[in-house]
């Protein structure tokens, strides 16, 4: 509650004066859209009115040109407003002092490389990663975006979504760190046999020793021969993951956790049950529940890191 009640605080004071300045900017675009609709409805009745070749054509000239300054206008507004909501949000984040300055690139992403080499997912036809943040946790550097990755369909002519949410990657930068463990939602099961057939030709297999009943029922958990899976993945982290489960379940929130450490890089990977941050013209920017809700998720995977972090 306490932490909740600090994010409160610097919603109101910092977050909501600069969502309220948005706001301001979406109604006037709206009310010059609506303006721009009544203008060029009268332009085409005038046009039609007059039907000459000439003039229509002279027309089209003032006419393009203002749909392509309201096109510009209307892409500005999407192209700041996330940036500078979730400047604000790495903002209280990083005051924690287990937290270094974090950084936010909306262009940026983890290359298709890291995130394979996680050994979470093996393919992909479709990859797509932006709004890149960089930080660090106590001492390991890490770099978190948003991916959508798809693959076509092996019985239907469409993409189909592999991941979709926010992937992590760190680095514990340990040269004594070998083999890896692999942890897997048990509910997707069914679409995960390549990942786990990959992990096995690194030698990985099945583990079932050292698991805590409750963890075995959400995780398949996998771990190669040279990994102490009891230091690795210990009860305490265990729980950890587990309370972090349970949070975005009882907020209803249909998300599920993958989780992978190779040799000394940790991944994770989060499900995103829907677009966090994503403005909309034509709905009412602000909302505390939202912004709660990405820098929730956000937390979240930090925390973890955190927790493993410590236990390593």
């Amino acid at each position: 509650m306490h932490a909740y009640h600090d994010f409160r605080l610097f919603y109101n004071q910092n977050i909501y004066p600069e969502l309220l300045n948005l706001e301001r900017r979406r109604r006037r675009l709206v009310r010059l859209l609506s303006l721009s609709v009544f203008l060029l409805a009268g332009v085409l009745v005038l046009q039609l009115y007059i039907q000459i070749l000439v003039v229509n054509l002279l027309l089209l000239i003032p006419v393009g040109l203002w749909i392509a300054y309201l096109g510009f206008r209307i892409q500005v507004y999407y192209q700041e407003f996330k940036p500078r909501v979730v400047g604000l949000i790495l903002d209280f984040i990083d005051n924690d002092i287990n937290f270094g300055a974090f950084h936010y690139n909306s262009k940026g992403g983890i290359p298709k490389e890291k995130f394979f080499a996680s050994k979470l997912f093996t393919h992909a036809d479709e990859y797509i990663a932006e709004d890149l943040i960089t930080g660090q946790v106590r001492e390991l550097p890490f770099e978190l975006c948003e991916l959508r990755v798809r693959e076509f369909s092996s019985v239907r002519t469409r993409l189909d979504y592999v991941f979709q949410g926010v992937f992590l990657w760190g680095d514990f930068r340990r040269v004594d760190m070998q083999g890896g463990i692999l942890l897997l939602p048990d509910a997707y099961r069914k679409y995960l046999s390549r990942s786990e057939r990959a992990f096995h030709l690194m030698g990985g297999r099945r583990v079932r020793d050292h698991l805590l009943p409750e963890f075995e029922a959400f995780f398949d958990t996998y771990a190669t021969p040279n990994v102490r899976l009891s230091d690795v993945l210990s009860k305490d982290l265990q729980h950890a993951i587990l309370r972090f489960r349970q949070r975005f379940q009882e907020a209803n929130r249909q998300k599920e956790m993958y989780l992978s450490i190779i040799e000394d890089k940790i991944y994770i990977a989060l499900t995103q049950d829907k677009d966090l941050l994503e403005p909309s013209l034509f709905q009412n920017t602000i909302s505390f529940e939202i912004i709660q809700e990405f820098y929730q998720d956000i937390n979240l995977l930090l925390e973890v890191l955190r927790e493993v972090d410590v236990m390593n």
